[in-house]
């Protein structure tokens, strides 16, 4: 019988290099659009099923033990690791295929928190995103950015015997459907999302934070204030536990900002970008632990696959240490690449428009392309 390997555990054999060799046998313009990719590269060869079938005994020459043999949904996998075995190789199957690796969440626990506080770094390797839960023991959770697999989420929440009372989106995104507003539906708890970025009204409950809002952590000592940080969008809303971390949304990330075009006002966002950048960002402590909401290669996480930085560090970009707002302006949007088409999509589904399973599907393959600069 044919070996197989889940979404999570392919995961972990990338992060400690064991994974010797990917194939992926989709169609060629599936795998330019997105691979799996991981913490730590891996040799990867694309071959459409019908030429790995077609030339499978010339293709076991080059196949190692051990390697993984990816599909859409894991059923052509399947079927080429029995033809595999049969010319001597022993490799395994991706089980669900990239289906299934496309709603694989990586919780890992976040050390920057104040005593008595909890919380993890989400990642979503497939599309490259990142959301948080934080909260106390036995008492309320936050949740921030999540992607649209509520039971991830209500499990994570429940194995520390918390609740989640909120509910957060710094932004509404372009890249993938949030679960935000399903999510508070579902738990009883209060949705938050910027009416800047929406047109001012949404079709779903709604509370927008204002700057300086607190929310509680169950009774805790400890509270998380929002802040307004436009410039990716113009009502983009981080989340700062003082002296501790930092939820940046869009806004930095470990290596540039946030491009300001996906609302269709690149200037204008730009010279919002730059005085949140120095009004906002710069005042706070340098130590601050900053954590995005994306990253855009691997070479951003670091040895414990996180991906975060300090304050401190953002400040050391010469894009973010630019004066001269005109020349700040015109670095970012003179550089930025094309946007997917169908962003704009994706933001009107984010508030409020109703499409199909399917249509959410085809929208978010594919990795984020939210970052406008990588200047480090």
């Amino acid at each position: 019988m044919p070996g197989t390997i889940t979404p999570r555990e392919l995961y972990d054999e990338i992060s400690h290099q064991e994974v010797p060799f990917i194939l992926d046998i989709r169609n060629q313009d599936e795998f330019a659009t997105w691979q799996v990719e991981g913490t730590k590269p891996v040799p990867t060869k694309n071959m459409p099923i019908w030429m790995a079938v077609e030339g499978v005994e010339d293709l076991a020459k080059e196949v190692p033990a051990g390697s993984v043999v990816v599909c859409a949904h894991g059923n052509g996998s399947d079927l080429l690791l029995d033809l595999l075995a049969e010319a001597g190789v022993e490799a395994r199957s991706l089980v669900g295929g990239t289906a299934a690796w496309a709603e694989l969440l990586v919780p890992e626990p976040l050390a920057c928190l104040p005593e008595g506080v909890i919380g993890w770094q989400i990642l979503r390797p497939a599309k490259a995103c990142l959301s948080y839960m934080i909260g106390v023991r036995g008492k309320d959770a936050i949740v921030v950015d999540p992607a649209r697999f509520l039971d991830f989420y209500i499990d994570l929440a429940a194995s520390e015997g918390m609740t989640i009372t909120h509910v957060i989106d710094t932004h509404v995104h372009a890249d993938h459907i949030s679960g935000g507003p399903d999510l508070a539906e579902r738990v009883g708890g209060t949705y938050h999302l910027p009416l800047e970025d929406t047109g001012g009204s949404v079709p779903f409950p709604n509370e927008p934070l204002e700057d300086g809002t607190e929310i509680d952590l169950g009774g805790h000592t400890v509270a998380t204030f929002a802040i307004k940080m436009p410039g990716h969008t113009p009502g983009t809303t981080c989340v700062h536990i003082p002296g501790h971390l930092l939820l940046t949304g869009d806004t930095v990330f470990v290596r540039g900002v946030g491009r300001p075009d996906l609302t269709g006002k690149a200037d204008e966002l730009a010279r919002e970008l730059y005085f949140t950048v120095n009004d906002k960002l710069r005042p706070l402590d340098p130590q601050t632990t900053v954590l995005p909401a994306h990253w855009s290669t691997a070479e951003e996480m670091g040895a414990d696959g996180m991906v975060k930085t300090t304050l401190s560090q953002v400040f050391e970009s010469t894009l973010l240490n630019e004066e001269d707002l005109v020349k700040f302006v015109e670095e970012i949007v003179g550089t930025l690449p094309s946007a997917p088409d169908f962003y704009d999509t994706i933001r009107e589904v984010n508030a409020g428009k109703k499409v199909s399973a399917e249509e959410i599907e085809t929208l978010e393959i594919g990795k984020n392309q939210c970052a406008a600069s990588t200047t480090v």
